[in-house]
């Protein structure tokens, strides 16, 4: 389930799953690539500018968030962040690359169809639910099992990739409770360092996790970071690696 970016293309997924299946070949697991699917949702959320996002409150949000990132980016004093300029600059990527999330999270109406989105996708599946959420895919897949024990409890495993969590855990908190974790059979995070996302952090908002697997995704460049996941060779072994400790039950 990606994240946010605003693509039209409905087959991101394929990008994803063609160096994922080699990985998963070379540890013994044969995957056709009907095997794998996406859940498309960028024609649900609003973009930036769209009717709506201007709402007060997410307005609020975003302010808020922007404030509390270079407060806490400029106490970090990262070796990405050299000055505070350089903070601002990281604090305005994380409202312009994540801020659309406030859309998902306080828009019930947005938050509702994408929801359904997901759990269309699960009763489509014919075998167990491998589940990987990317970014703010990450936020949905867990807010949408959380509010529906039903479809988790079809869902063997949910990995959360590069989830920014930590920066939304006040909204995400009050969609669901952040201490019980979802009824999925395995629940874990894979976290990268440095990415913009600071998705370490997730387990210390979070309650529930399996495992948390934190690795060096790039050193110097957290933006860069954040997309890398499933170009770098470390992180399509955590992820192959962390979908087999699951595959047969």
């Amino acid at each position: 389930m990606h994240g946010m970016g605003h693509s039209f293309d409905r087959f991101y997924w394929k990008d994803w799953a063609a160096p994922l299946r080699i990985k998963l070949a070379e540890k013994g697991l044969e995957l056709g690539e009907e095997q794998f699917g996406g859940v498309y949702y960028y024609d649900l959320v609003p973009g930036p500018g769209k009717t709506g996002v201007n709402e007060e409150r997410v307005q609020i949000q975003l302010l808020g968030l922007r404030e509390r990132a270079i407060g806490e980016l400029g106490i970090l004093r990262a070796p990405f962040a050299k000055g505070i300029e350089a903070v601002k600059k990281l604090a305005d990527h994380i409202i312009d690359n994540f801020g659309d999330i406030f859309t998902y999270l306080y828009w019930e109406n947005t938050r509702i169809a994408v929801n359904d989105r997901l759990y269309e996708a699960i009763d489509a599946s014919s075998g167990p639910v491998h589940l990987i959420g990317y970014s703010l895919g990450s936020l949905v897949c867990y807010c949408a099992l959380k509010e529906n024990k039903e479809m988790a409890q079809r869902v063997s495993q949910l990995i959360m990739v590069g989830s920014p969590l930590y920066w939304f855990k006040a909204a995400v908190a009050e969609c669901v409770d952040l201490e019980s974790r979802p009824a999925v059979g395995r629940f874990s995070n894979v976290a990268g360092i440095l990415d913009i996302a600071w998705p370490q952090a997730v387990p210390g908002v979070i309650g529930g996790l399996d495992q948390n697997i934190e690795f060096t995704i790039n050193l110097f460049d957290p933006i860069k970071g954040h997309s890398e996941y499933f170009k770098k060779e470390e992180g399509l072994r955590i992820i192959a690696t962390e979908l087999l400790k699951c595959w047969n039950g």
